[in-house]
């Protein structure tokens, strides 16, 4: 199941889960830190702080927040993200695996509704890994559909300097992680539009890697059956970057 965008169901997930953080926390024998606690007052602050632009139209949001929390939408979304990322830390720390990534995949909703308030993402590494995250989570095509969105909202809402520093020969940038994931989601999803634009997005900004996109693509289209109209997209966009090349 896809997080809200809500911040009330933010908030709310992450008392569930730091109440079992904290729990484990207490428990161990280990020092471990910062403590808990310190991550979670943190981050409710933060959402106490930007309730003020949650009424608000989008366009009007960040001119609310910048007076009422002394503080640009982008460096909100940044401290944010930190605290998500040190609370998902501190649970795996203490051996707490899922609740960590539960923790990590709230940066994705949180991201979203800052985005869609004047904020712009200026080091989305979190974000991009929360939704691979989810991705692996989800099978149905309607849910696969609806992550997709969230995936477009991302990769808009990302600085345009980060964008052009993207590195093509590193295959962990997030912006190339992004793409790649939004094109391999789009196909699970089995909507030819979605695919259409994701894959005209890796044949435009990352042609080096486009032509083993396509590959992958075309194998898993045979080894998972998928509908004609899916087949149909897929095999042309591999006709077009694989000419010539041996599908392996």
């Amino acid at each position: 199941m896809l997080p809200k965008v809500d911040l009330s169901d933010i908030a709310d997930e992450l008392k569930r889960l730091g109440d079992e953080i904290q729990r484990a926390y207490d428990d161990s024998e280990q020092t471990v830190e910062p403590a808990p606690q310190v991550s979670l007052s943190g981050f409710a602050q933060l959402l106490d702080a930007v309730r003020a632009g949650e009424a608000e139209p989008r366009g009007e949001s960040a001119q609310v927040s910048r007076p009422v929390t002394g503080a640009e939408p982008e460096a909100l979304l940044e401290h944010g993200l930190g605290l998500l990322r040190e609370l998902g830390d501190v649970a795996r720390r203490l051996s707490l695996e899922s609740q960590a990534q539960a923790v990590e995949v709230l940066a994705v909703p949180f991201a979203c509704w800052m985005l869609r308030r004047g904020g712009e993402l200026q080091h989305p590494e979190d974000v991009v890994n929360a939704l691979a995250i989810l991705a692996n989570r989800l099978s149905r095509p309607e849910e696969l559909a609806e992550l997709y969105g969230l995936m477009g909202e991302i990769a808009e809402g990302i600085g345009a300097d980060r964008v052009q520093g993207m590195d093509p020969t590193d295959p962990t940038d997030p912006w190339l992680v992004l793409l790649i994931n939004r094109g391999i989601v789009a196909t699970r999803s089995q909507q030819p539009a979605l695919m259409e634009e994701s894959f005209a997005a890796i044949g435009e900004q990352l042609p080096d890697h486009a032509p083993n996109f396509f590959r992958e693509g075309m194998g898993q289209m045979e080894a998972l059956n998928y509908p004609a109209p899916v087949r149909e997209v897929m095999q042309r966009y591999f006709d077009k970057w694989c000419s010539g090349q041996r599908l392996h």
